[in-house]
């Protein structure tokens, strides 16, 4: 910084020749030096750091970024309340539970935090299930009720399943809790989602005969039925069971290497996944027992 006293003395100054200039020694550039460090020192204004601001910001980038994950306002005022995560939204109006589902393959543990949140003993799952019955209720559980079940008591559900046009998987599920059992009794809910390719049907039902229809494998051997899958570009999984025409009977799931002898009957078929099919042969003599290792997913 310069002040007009130096500007003075420095325009005052003969010129000098740039090689004489270069010399500190001298005698113009003792003078200079001389009348300079004799000026007064000015202070010298402070600068001015921007941490208010800088921090002020970061806090609200934060804000924004949390949110975009979790919002949370159970400790708000007022009869409405609710907890939102990445893969459910669930909001609280008096004694019923209005229930988002935004992420039907996210992973179950997040829908069970949000419950928990809410101070809810709540399972939902979102499972694969066949064609069709993707977006409906596959099984209710503990107190939960369905308007179909037409019984008093217990928690009751309500669902906004269907998806208005041109949405398709970015529709959200909607399902309604309500009841007086809703925050004291633990309640299971099952929803269909769309499989992903080769996953697991959760809701086979093991039956005799073909299901679908089109299938055409019941009454042909072993052998015939793995044919006719292999040129459909499908493999096979094994039950071992059979049912009566009026729907009793039973079945269980052999060791995963069990394969039945090729002349065997098959007494059912049903859809296992979208690249495999359930076939089921009839019990005989010195067939393994059920594999506790392999629960049937349905």
């Amino acid at each position: 910084m310069t002040t007009p006293r130096i500007n003075e003395l420095v325009a005052g100054l003969a010129r000098a020749h740039d090689d004489r200039a270069a010399d500190p020694a001298s005698p113009g550039a003792r003078a200079l030096l001389a009348a300079i460090t004799a000026e007064p020192r000015t202070a010298a204004r402070p600068r001015r750091r921007r941490y208010g601001r800088y921090a002020a910001g970061l806090i609200a980038a934060t804000a924004v970024a949390a949110g975009a994950v979790v919002a949370l306002d159970i400790s708000g005022p007022g009869p409405v309340r609710g907890y939102a995560n990445a893969a459910v939204e669930i909001r609280r109006t008096d004694d019923t539970y209005k229930v988002h589902v935004k992420n039907v393959y996210a992973d179950q543990r997040q829908f069970r935090e949000a419950f928990a949140r809410l101070g809810l003993d709540v399972t939902l799952s979102i499972v694969p299930v066949s064609p069709g019955r993707e977006r409906e209720i596959i099984r209710v559980g503990g107190a939960a009720r369905t308007p179909a079940d037409g019984a008093p008591g217990g928690v009751q559900i309500a669902t906004v399943l269907d998806c208005p046009p041109g949405r398709g998987t970015a529709c959200p599920l909607t399902v309604e809790l309500s009841g007086e059992a809703v925050r004291r009794q633990a309640t299971e809910i099952v929803i269909g989602r769309t499989a992903r390719p080769g996953e697991v049907y959760h809701d086979q039902s093991p039956a005799a005969g073909d299901n679908p229809p089109s299938l055409r494998l019941t009454g042909r051997t072993v052998a015939q039925a793995l044919a006719r899958l292999r040129a459909r570009h499908m493999s096979a999984v094994y039950l071992i069971g059979e049912f009566k025409k009026d729907g009793s009977g039973g079945y269980h799931v052999p060791p995963s290497g069990w394969r039945p002898e090729g002349g065997r009957r098959v007494a059912g078929a049903w859809m296992h996944s979208s690249d495999s099919v359930t076939l089921l042969v009839a019990p005989r003599p010195g067939d393994p027992g059920p594999d506790p290792s392999r629960p049937a997913p349905f």
